[in-house]
């Protein structure tokens, strides 16, 4: 059963979209929110233009570093195929991990949450 929406994907895995769209912008706000409330000597939103630029360059760094993650992910599965990622603790009970053609049938994938979690980080870039 295909998605009407994805081509090519059979169904739409919410917890990794979850990962690569929502959680880095929640990251950033929590970090870009506890570095402008420790401060320091200087005050670090006015050094970097302003609240919304501060909050783009934390947003910039959480979401290149999830295209990275997905990128290199993408590269491993590719290698070493499916493995267990250690994420959950009845993981290595399972007899094997989820096959190669179920993994890439889901939205989003590797390459899919690399190029998504890379165009937000483009768009921050452009905004900041």
């Amino acid at each position: 059963m295909q998605t009407p929406f994805i081509p090519n994907a059979r169904r739409v895995d919410t917890q990794r979209l979850l990962s690569v769209a929502a959680i880095p912008l929640a990251a950033a706000v929590a970090m870009a929110t506890t570095v402008a409330a420790v401060g320091g000597a200087t005050d670090p939103v006015a050094e970097a233009g302003g609240a919304m630029a501060f909050v783009l360059e934390f947003a910039k760094f959480c979401y290149l570093a999830v295209a990275t993650a997905h990128l290199s992910g993408a590269i491993t599965e590719r290698i070493c195929g499916g493995m267990a990622a250690g994420l959950w603790l009845d993981e290595f009970d399972a007899p094997e991990p989820a096959p190669k053609e179920e993994f890439w049938q889901a939205f989003p994938n590797h390459i899919d949450g690399a190029a998504i979690a890379g165009a937000v980080t483009m768009l921050c870039i452009a905004f900041g």
